[in-house]
């Protein structure tokens, strides 16, 4: 989990990550106990679900995906924008 967002910062190219790495890393099911909708284009969210249908294990799903995504790029991206936010 958190550990790979260290290793994650990688200017504007992600470093690329094993299958397991990103499994441990996108595709473990989060715990989410405030649940609000959010959407995505059809086209992403066909993406989404494939991903989640070959690579993503019991119980985890197109929502938990994105949650892991946003949480991790939230945390990689934490202090650049404080920064930013007080341009």
């Amino acid at each position: 989990g958190t550990v790979a967002v260290a290793q994650k910062r990688v200017s504007s190219k992600q470093r690329r990550l094993s299958l397991s790495e990103y499994r441990d890393t996108y595709l473990q099911v989060p715990k989410i106990t405030d649940r609000k909708p959010v959407f995505v284009s059809g086209e992403v969210r066909d993406r989404l679900d494939e991903v989640v249908r070959r690579l993503g294990g019991r119980g985890m799903s197109a929502s938990g995906f994105v949650e892991n995504l946003a949480r991790l790029h939230l945390e990689a991206y934490r202090e650049d924008i404080e920064q930013w936010r007080k341009l």
